[in-house]
C-alpha cells in the first residue's frame, strides 16, 4: 500500500477508542492538516511523500505515478512547482559559458526573461503566454535579433527543465519570433578608408586598417597583443578579445573556436602596427586609453570613433563593424576564394559568408554562365541530340 489515511491508525492495539465521526482508532493527528499521504521512492531511491485533502487526489496521483514509472515517464508535479528563476540560477551554475556569456545571459534574465516569469511555476508556463512575451519584447522596441537572443536563452533554461524532469514537456511549441531584417552591407570606398584612418588620433588610427584590411571584429582588434604578430611571416593571430564583464573590460577567449585563427597582414597594416609599436612601446595590448585600461566599445565608438566619421566625412551612421565588410567585399572583389575570406574572418561556417557575401563575388555569376554554355552548347551541337 502507498496511499496512507494519517487520520487513523492502520493497526491500533486491541480495545483502544475509536472517533465518532470515522468509526476508527485516531492518530495524533487526527483531523490536522491534510487526511492522505502519497509514500513512494523518487529514482535516487530516495524516500518521498505528498498529502492531499480527499483520497480520491492522492489514489488518482499514486495511479498516474505508478502507470509512468516503468517507462521512465514520471514526474513529480512538486517539481513543476519551482519558480522559473530559481530554476534558472541553478541551471546558469551548470552551464560552461564564457564569462562575456554569462555576463549578457544574467542582464537579458534580469531585465526581460524574470520580469515575465521570474516568479511562475514551470509547469504553469504556458505557449500563449511565451507568444505573448515575444510580442510584447518586439513592441518595445527590440530588434528583432536581440527578440531572438533572449528567446533562445529563456528556451534554453526550459529545455533544461525538461532534461532534468522537472516539467514533462517544453511550452517554447510553434513560437513565432519576429522577422530579422537582413543584415546591411554597407561598404566603404578605398579613399574613404584611408580619410578615416588619416582622421583618427595617431594612437587609434592602425585600428582602421585592423578592420578594413584584416576583418578583425572590433573586441579582437582591441585585444591584440605585439606578440601576436608575425612581421617576418606577415599574419597575425587572433586569439583573444576585450569584453566587458561587471562594467569592466577584460581580456577573453574569442566568441568561437573558429574565431582563433591566423590572419594575413597586408604591408600597409604591418607598417602602421611597427610604427604604432615603436612610438607607443605598448608591453601587452596594443591600444589602450591614456589611463593604461583596456579599451571599451562604448568609449571609443562615441568618443575616438565618431569624431572621426565626422572630421573625415564618411557615412555619418557607420559603424566599425562596416571595416570588416569592406575587407570581406574587397577580397571576394579581387579574386580571394570565398573558403579563405571564410576562414580569415573566423565564422563557424562557410554558409555564414556565403549568406552575407555571396552576392558580392561578381564572376560568379559570369562563371555560371559560361560552365552551363560550355556543357550545354556542345551537347546541343552533338550529332545524337537530334537523333529522333
Amino acid at each position: 500500500m502507498t496511499v496512507y489515511d494519517q487520520w487513523h491508525k492502520s493497526r491500533p492495539e486491541p480495545g483502544e477508542a475509536k472517533c465518532t465521526e470515522h468509526k476508527r482508532v485516531p492518530t495524533a493527528k487526527h483531523g490536522q492538516g491534510a487526511r492522505w499521504q502519497v509514500r513512494y521512492r523518487d529514482e535516487k531511491g530516495e524516500q518521498r511523500k505528498r498529502n492531499f485533502e480527499r483520497k480520491a487526489d492522492a489514489d488518482r496521483f499514486d495511479v498516474t505515478r505508478r502507470a509512468d514509472e516503468p517507462r521512465g515517464e514520471w514526474i513529480d508535479p512538486k517539481l513543476g512547482q519551482t519558480r522559473f528563476q530559481v530554476y534558472a540560477q541553478t541551471w546558469m551554475a551548470s552551464r560552461l559559458h564564457k564569462p562575456g556569456t554569462v555576463t549578457t545571459y544574467a542582464g537579458h534574465l534580469k531585465n526581460h526573461i524574470n520580469p515575465m516569469f521570474g516568479l511562475v511555476p514551470l509547469a504553469a508556463i504556458r505557449p500563449t503566454a511565451v507568444q505573448g512575451w515575444v510580442k510584447d519584447l518586439h513592441a518595445k522596441g527590440l530588434a528583432p535579433r536581440t527578440v531572438e537572443t533572449i528567446y533562445v536563452i529563456f528556451s534554453s533554461i526550459i529545455r533544461g527543465a525538461v532534461r532534468d524532469a522537472m516539467i514533462r514537456r517544453s511550452p517554447c511549441v510553434d513560437i513565432r519570433l519576429p522577422e530579422a531584417d537582413k543584415t546591411t552591407i554597407r561598404l566603404l570606398s578605398p579613399a574613404e578608408v584611408i580619410a578615416l584612418y588619416r582622421a583618427m588620433r595617431p594612437e587609434f588610427a592602425p585600428l582602421i586598417l585592423l578592420g578594413a584590411a584584416a576583418g578583425l571584429r572590433q573586441g579582437e582588434a582591441f585585444g591584440l597583443a605585439g606578440d601576436r604578430l608575425d612581421f617576418q611571416g606577415a599574419m597575425l593571430r587572433v586569439d583573444r578579445q576585450v569584453v566587458v564583464i561587471d562594467r569592466r573590460p577584460v581580456l577573453a577567449p574569442p566568441k568561437t573556436r573558429a574565431s582563433v585563427r591566423d590572419v594575413p597582414m597586408p604591408a600597409v597594416l604591418a607598417d602602421a602596427l611597427a610604427e604604432h609599436i615603436d612610438r607607443r612601446k605598448p608591453k601587452d595590448a596594443l591600444f589602450r586609453t591614456s589611463r593604461g585600461n583596456l579599451i571599451r566599445r562604448d568609449y571609443f565608438n562615441a568618443d575616438i570613433l565618431k569624431p572621426a566619421i565626422l572630421a573625415a566625412k564618411v557615412p555619418a551612421d557607420m559603424t566599425f563593424h562596416d571595416l570588416r565588410h569592406t575587407f570581406a567585399s574587397t577580397a571576394l572583389a579581387e579574386g580571394v576564394p570565398i573558403s579563405e575570406v571564410s576562414r580569415w574572418l573566423g565564422h563557424e561556417s562557410i554558409t555564414t559568408t556565403v549568406d552575407l557575401y555571396g552576392h558580392l563575388v561578381p564572376e560568379a555569376s559570369q562563371r555560371a554562365r559560361t560552365a552551363m554554355d560550355k556543357v550545354l552548347f556542345q551537347e546541343l551541337r552533338s550529332p545524337r541530340s537530334s537523333q529522333p
